[in-house]
Parts: structure tokens; C-alpha cells; sequence
């Protein structure tokens, strides 16, 4: 009991209000943090990659890419999320065709009396390629 109360006391900031009750940072925290790789299983940069999320329902607003290949969604949200993925990477060598994946995520975030317990996910894409016509090709 001691050493949960000490694991929440320092995960909190540690701080009490006058009244006993529980401070918590302003600080905000992501939900999710997801990897996305290319087929190669390099990181994917974010100009290659479109995100769209929910929570419980509700369509999510705080999608963030990071250079490193990382998505982050939600900002201190917790509930049910579903995210959806795709990616569109140019084909080396073939201006006519894009190797192009997608994936659906359904995962949970929960939360502790001050912050969301941020989730760190591997996103599985299916990769293929597309290719338009060559009069439609410039």
C-alpha cells in the first residue's frame, strides 16, 4: 500500500492542494505514440503519412508526426480509439506508380487521477502498389 501511495505521489508531481486533494501538471500527454514503417521497415516521414482517430466515438482532434517515423494521437484523451492509417510513398524509379498501405488500430488508453498512460504502438501496414494510366502520367 505504501509503495503505491509513493508511485502515484512521485507520478503526480507529489503535490497536495490545501484541502489534501491531488495537484497534477498542467503538462499535457500523449495517448498514443504509433511506429510507422515503410515496407522496407525503415520510419516513414510524416509527409507520407495520413491519420484519422476516435475516442469512444468521437472524432479526435490532436494528431501530431514526428520526423522519426511516429504518429501521436490524442492529447490527455482516454477511452477506446480506433485510428486509421494510410500512407502513400512515391515508387522509386516509376513516376507513374506509389507503393500505398493502410491499417485500422483499435486499442484502449487509460488514465490515472492526473494524466492518460500514454501507449506506445507498432502499426502493421499492407503494402502494394498502384500505378495510373500512362497517358494520365506526367
Amino acid at each position: 500500500m505504501f509503495v503505491s501511495f509513493l508511485t502515484l505521489l512521485f507520478a503526480c508531481g507529489g503535490q497536495s492542494d490545501d484541502t489534501g486533494g491531488l495537484l497534477c501538471s498542467a503538462e499535457v500527454r500523449s495517448s498514443a505514440i504509433i511506429s510507422v514503417e515503410d515496407k522496407n521497415g525503415s520510419p516513414l516521414s510524416g509527409e507520407y503519412i495520413q491519420a484519422a482517430y476516435t475516442v469512444d466515438g468521437v472524432e479526435g482532434e490532436y494528431i501530431e508526426f514526428w520526423s522519426d517515423g511516429s504518429v501521436v494521437v490524442g492529447g490527455d484523451e482516454a477511452g477506446d480509439f480506433v485510428v486509421e492509417l494510410f500512407a502513400e510513398v512515391p515508387k522509386e524509379g516509376d513516376s507513374c506508380c506509389s507503393e500505398i498501405a493502410d491499417t485500422v488500430l483499435e486499442f484502449t488508453i487509460e488514465a490515472d487521477e492526473c494524466h492518460v498512460i500514454t501507449q506506445s504502438i507498432d502499426a502493421e501496414l499492407e503494402w502494394d502498389v498502384v500505378c495510373v494510366e500512362i497517358e494520365d502520367c506526367g
